[in-house]
């Protein structure tokens, strides 16, 4: 018989049944007869529900995937995009993963979660532009193709379908521009490489001097330059910090060209993840929640627009 679980007060009720279950699925588990003792929820987590999770003796970092969520991400490509991550040492070791739903099991990393503060740190910069490098270059194969272009086309299908009139103002302005680095990349498509694609500071988790990064649902085969324009905005890095970071990573100064690519990264990564937030309003999600945030990075996407060397950076990666 199972004993009491302790839970804390943040706990959604419904999710227990949802867990117990999933760790009912694991053999790993069962031949122990691992009994469940904590259930702690996790803050963060725009879309899913995370919680720590007492099996036995250790604990486990247990992941309720948001519902929705499988309309536009490929569960089975993360799971096996994580797997390889975690046989690199990069990712958490995964023990279980449902790819109809995305639900998860992994071990919990123990650590500091990172954030915005934690990347003003020169060295915390190094030490994420190093695991960019080790897995950007490990020549693995990912599934999926994260194109950022192809997925805000494919968001605003969606907002389209659900008849979803709501935009930001100045959305033309944006498209006009997002149109012209869609014709820039077809005369011209970057090297592709296995790529992470949403490294918000707190995917990131320190222990010690070893640094991980988890959370690879977006994960994908996408111009390395995407991860490195996520980190940088996710992080409101300075210009300083941002040359720091880039040098670390391209081993020196960088090419007008290169310097571009992140350039036009950085506002392809805020037109998509604003569109997103609008498909997040458009399924049933608070809007006081997704407004805000896709509205902020929808001003951000029209600053970098707005860079007065921004249609060079266009005409740069044509050739």
């Amino acid at each position: 018989m199972q004993e009491q679980i302790i839970l804390d007060s943040s706990m959604k009720l419904d999710h227990v049944g949802r867990i117990l279950s999933m760790i009912s699925k694991v053999p790993y588990f069962t031949e122990k007869n691992a009994r469940v003792s904590q259930i702690e929820y996790l803050l963060g987590g725009l879309t899913n529900s995370n919680y720590k999770v007492i099996i036995g003796d250790k604990a486990y970092a247990i992941r309720v995937a948001g519902d929705g969520t499988t309309e536009y991400l490929n569960r089975p490509a993360e799971k096996h995009n994580a797997s390889l991550m975690s046989d690199m040492d990069i990712n958490a070791k995964i023990f279980y993963y449902d790819e109809t739903t995305g639900n998860q099991i992994c071990s919990f990393i123990e650590g500091k979660t990172m954030h915005i503060p934690d990347f003003q740190d020169e060295k915390a910069l190094k030490m994420a532009a190093q695991i960019f490098k080790k897995y950007h270059y490990s020549g693995l194969e990912f599934m999926d193709h994260f194109d950022p272009i192809r997925i805000t086309d494919e968001y605003n299908a969606l907002l389209a379908k659900k008849d979803f009139k709501e935009f930001f103002e100045g959305f033309d302005k944006v498209r006009e521009k997002f149109e012209a680095i869609k014709e820039a990349f077809e005369k011209n498509p970057p090297k592709l490489a296995p790529c992470h694609n949403d490294p918000l500071p707190e995917n990131y988790i320190l222990n010690g001097e070893k640094m991980y990064l988890i959370d690879w649902e977006y994960s994908g085969m996408c111009d390395p330059s995407f991860d490195l324009a996520a980190l940088i905005i996710e992080n409101n890095l300075t210009p300083e910090l941002e040359k720091v970071f880039l040098e670390e990573y391209f081993g020196g100064e960088l090419t007008m060209k290169q310097y571009g690519q992140v350039v036009i990264n950085k506002f392809l990564c805020d037109a998509l993840w604003s569109i997103w937030a609008l498909l997040q309003i458009a399924t049933g999600k608070p809007y006081e929640n997704y407004w805000p945030y896709g509205l902020n990075r929808f001003h951000r996407a029209l600053g970098f627009m707005n860079d007065e060397n921004f249609d060079n950076y266009i005409e740069a990666i044509k050739e």
